[in-house]
């Protein structure tokens, strides 16, 4: 039987499973919440119930996330929550969008850089720094000839 699948906003998560402060480190990183995962800290995590334990890391898609439970893979850092998630749920909060990668040229572009081209030109399949002038300009044709 697979479990639940539910994603939640960054905002929801932390109303709902009110993650606990960093003791050890004040200046932590999502404002003095979130666990390194080396030292005192991920010694003070494992210590933890596990069903207090998220994981923030890297999805696959290129994003971030935070997810229930101990994960070592792609793992940037823990949470632990007041609240605990219940067995038969998976939970997802999406933190970060995917950055975006050129298949033409392989370039990253990241942040509001890659959102841009996302919403942009991504259907050419090529990043700015690959596209020619004429691609770019077919592609704004094109665009423009379908609002019509």
């Amino acid at each position: 039987m697979l479990n639940e699948f539910i994603e939640l906003e960054e905002d929801n998560w932390f109303y709902l499973f009110k993650p606990t402060k960093n003791h050890i480190d004040e200046h932590a990183s999502f404002d003095g919440h979130m666990f390194e995962t080396y030292g005192d800290e991920v010694a003070y995590v494992k210590e933890q119930d596990g069903h207090h334990i998220w994981t923030y890391g890297d999805g696959d898609d290129g994003g971030t996330y935070i997810w229930n439970g101990w994960h070592f893979i792609n793992r940037i850092g823990y949470f632990i929550t007041e609240v605990p998630w219940e067995d038969g749920k998976d939970y997802q909060i999406q933190i970060s969008e995917q950055d975006y990668f050129c298949e033409n040229c392989h370039e990253e572009w990241y942040g509001d850089v890659a959102g841009l081209i996302k919403e942009t030109i991504a259907e050419i399949e090529k990043c700015p720094a690959c596209a020619t002038m004429e691609e770019l300009k077919e592609y704004e044709y094109t665009k423009e000839s379908s609002n019509a």
